[in-house]
């Protein structure tokens, strides 16, 4: 397997073909510079303030901090500039985000392949009622769930008594935190009926006493891979102001029990399988919850892309030392030949004592007032708690110690930041957390130092 793995890191180090990762900003990238040759950051910021040196930024473009992440790649594919760079270094390979068909039809004008299947697939995949039974097909487990239209409380009551009276109401399609909704009584019901009672199908589960935990797979020629199991961490308070809001991940060995360890690798190797049965490939994320109550391991909701801890999965040391998901799932949109023992890298990958720990929180503005961009680099904590800005850093690969951090702003440097708006991220290598849910003294210092910093 480690023959394996070196010989494809090699082809893609010595790739020819022209890549690029066109995106807001560089989050989803972040340090695969190191491991894919001719690869371009093409980005409506230069969150680095120039000092990296794979990042393009059009001088014409105007970033704005309000736009989708779908406008900003459009507008970008769009810019003159920008189509001007990429005629001159050839026709090639995209990578990105979030997409729509839009995205699909300026792509094409620029003989640029999405390194994606098609959005109309990953739209109705994605979905999250289709997931489920997507899942159901699979033989993996959902926490009980009805799939219907709501129109009042009285119904939503009848058609859930099976369920008991608290319950998890999800729109088909959104963020988790502002589309996902709990109800156990009417006045919970009238704070949502809005967005619920719209016409569309939703997914309703018993809410249970669970515990968040994801991992990103991929979908290759010779298997599905699937990465060590994370901690998903939601709605903390001091980094989100929505209660069911994702906040960031824990990556660290022993935090999950064996049972559930397998369970989720094996899931996660069943739903790439059903994936491929309807022609997709390529990188997916399952997130699954844990029944505290009963310990059972259930899917929650997939994202069919690049997700939000994708930076954190490919430099953890699992993917140092053996090989990132990113270049796996570039590698099915490349004309390479390769073998690889996804069984034997499957295996490997759920050992945790070849894990070693590092942690990532996802940090909004959570004031009334407006916030100003911390600049990227590598900080340290000293005896004081006082958060100091130590050196530049290109990634999470750049800590060098226990008390330091990698902090990524995804703003532009003169922007500023309102309520419930990133700030950005940052990496250690520590836990944030002492139980899985709430952050502990140091992360909550780690914070407080970091919006203290001068700037």
């Amino acid at each position: 397997m480690q023959q394996q793995l070196r010989q494809l890191r090699d082809l893609m180090l010595n790739n020819t073909t022209p890549i690029y990762f066109i995106d807001w900003c560089l989050f989803t990238a972040l340090g695969m510079e190191q491991y894919i040759g001719n690869i371009q950051f093409i980005c409506s910021t230069d969150n680095f303030y120039g000092q990296h040196p794979n990042i393009f930024v059009p001088k014409t473009f105007i970033y704005n901090h309000q736009h989708t992440s779908e406008q900003i790649l459009n507008a970008l594919l769009q810019n003159a500039e920008v189509r001007e760079h990429i005629k001159s270094r050839g026709p090639g390979k995209l990578l990105t985000w979030l997409l729509d068909e839009e995205s699909e039809r300026l792509a094409a004008e620029l003989d640029l392949e999405i390194c994606l299947p098609s959005v109309q697939l990953r739209l109705h995949w994605d979905n999250k009622i289709n997931t489920n039974r997507l899942a159901e097909k699979a033989g993996v487990p959902c926490v009980p769930y009805i799939i219907s239209a709501i129109e009042n409380y009285e119904q939503l009551c009848s058609i859930t008594a099976h369920l008991g009276e608290n319950l998890v109401v999800q729109m088909p399609h959104g963020m988790a935190g502002e589309t996902t909704f709990f109800i156990a009584n009417e006045k919970d019901f009238d704070s949502c009926k809005d967005e619920i009672c719209n016409g569309e199908e939703m997914k309703i589960m018993r809410r249970i006493n669970c515990r968040a935990a994801g991992l990103e797979a991929c979908i290759t020629k010779h298997g599905t891979v699937a990465s060590p199991l994370l901690v998903e961490l939601f709605g903390l308070p001091e980094t989100n102001i929505y209660k069911g809001g994702w906040s960031g991940d824990e990556f660290f060995p022993n935090a999950f029990p064996n049972h559930i360890i397998q369970s989720a690798m094996e899931y996660a190797v069943k739903m790439g399988e059903a994936l491929r049965s309807v022609g997709y490939k390529g990188y997916f994320e399952p997130d699954f919850l844990i029944d505290e109550d009963t310990d059972n391991l259930y899917l929650g909701e997939m994202n069919l892309r690049f997700s939000g801890f994708t930076p954190l999965v490919n430099n953890t040391n699992q993917a140092v030392n053996e090989i990132p998901l990113f270049l796996l799932h570039l590698a099915e949109w490349l004309d390479v030949e390769y073998e690889l023992d996804v069984y034997a890298l499957n295996n490997y990958w759920i050992e945790q004592q070849n894990l070693r720990t590092l942690s990532f929180l996802h940090v909004k503005n959570v004031e009334d007032a407006l916030a100003v961009p911390i600049p990227t680099g590598i900080y340290r904590m000293d005896d004081s708690e006082n958060v100091i800005f130590e050196r530049f850093g290109l990634s999470p690969q750049y800590i060098q110690s226990d008390n330091e951090i990698f902090w990524f702003s995804t703003s532009a440097k003169d922007s500023t930041i309102g309520r419930g708006e990133e700030l950005g991220a940052f990496f250690l290598p520590a836990r944030v957390t002492n139980d899985g849910k709430n952050l502990n003294s140091k992360a909550k210092a780690w914070i407080k130092g970091l919006l203290a910093v001068p700037r």
